[in-house]
């Protein structure tokens, strides 16, 4: 009988740590992104239909559920869910510990994405951004490191997609736009077309940035310090406050960034 009360008392226990998890938001979300890194990492060492099935599952039902601001980022999830299972493709099933550090990098920016719509975290818009910033690297890397010989105008057409997304979630996110003087055309006009003139100028160039021979992740950086001086030129403009510092300001950003990564890249013939 003794044992009986202790296997009844741990399992009170667990219960009331289960209650405990699904009442936090935080802690829940950590669970998710928990389960999700499991099942990524588990896709990346036994790539069969049901892995990257349960996978997929897992991470539409943790997204979706609540159904709170699901459509608002829904964009940013498919993006980072697309990118996850490319990873899956590329990274070879002897990596070891490397599958692990990326399935663990996948589920903590999940983790993030997830306390971001459900509103865990409070300065939401400032961690979004990050968010955002590593969906824009892991879309560059994704680029510069697998084959464009095959298909190249789909998988072009795919990244532009991807990039205007990337940056229409980023500007409907920024508050201060909302406050903006109004204009002929409504703020969401608007959004949506300076991210299309957005994602021309990134996907013109990333194309041109390829032929550096610098490595994907010099290549990927420098496409992200390219987009993080348009966001902030374009933020700039549609609240009115765009001058000349604020454009010699960015430039210089660029300008230094440039010479960082080039001075750090091994050039390759």
């Amino acid at each position: 009988t003794n044992w009986r009360i202790k296997l009844s008392r741990a399992n009170s226990k667990m219960l009331k740590k289960l209650n405990l998890v699904s009442k936090n938001p935080a802690l829940q979300s950590a669970l998710r992104a928990l389960i999700f890194s499991l099942t990524l990492a588990i896709a990346y060492n036994n790539r069969s239909f049901w892995t990257f099935f349960l996978f997929i599952a897992a991470a539409l039902y943790f997204y979706f559920n609540p159904l709170f601001e699901a459509k608002k980022y829904f964009s940013s999830f498919l993006i980072f869910l697309v990118v996850a299972l490319l990873a899956v493709s590329h990274l070879p099933t002897a990596a070891g510990k490397w599958n692990f550090l990326a399935a663990a990098l996948f589920g903590l920016f999940f983790f993030i994405l997830l306390g971001v719509k459900n509103l865990v975290f409070i300065n939401r818009l400032l961690i979004y951004e990050l968010v955002n910033n590593f969906l824009f690297f892991s879309l560059f890397m994704t680029f510069f490191l697998f084959d464009k010989s095959n298909w190249f105008f789909l998988k072009y057409a795919a990244i532009f997609l991807a990039i205007f997304a990337l940056f229409r979630t980023f500007l409907f996110s920024q508050n201060s736009l909302r406050r903006a003087e109004a204009s002929s055309l409504p703020i969401s006009a608007k959004i949506n077309l300076f991210s299309a003139s957005l994602a021309v100028l990134i996907s013109q160039f990333i194309l041109i940035a390829a032929y550096l021979p610098i490595g994907f992740l010099n290549l990927a950086a420098i496409s992200l310090v390219a987009v993080l001086a348009l966001k902030d030129l374009t933020i700039s403009h549609l609240c009115g406050n765009l001058n000349r510092s604020v454009i010699l300001k960015n430039t210089t950003m660029v300008l230094i960034f440039s010479v960082i990564i080039f001075i750090a890249s091994k050039w390759q013939p």
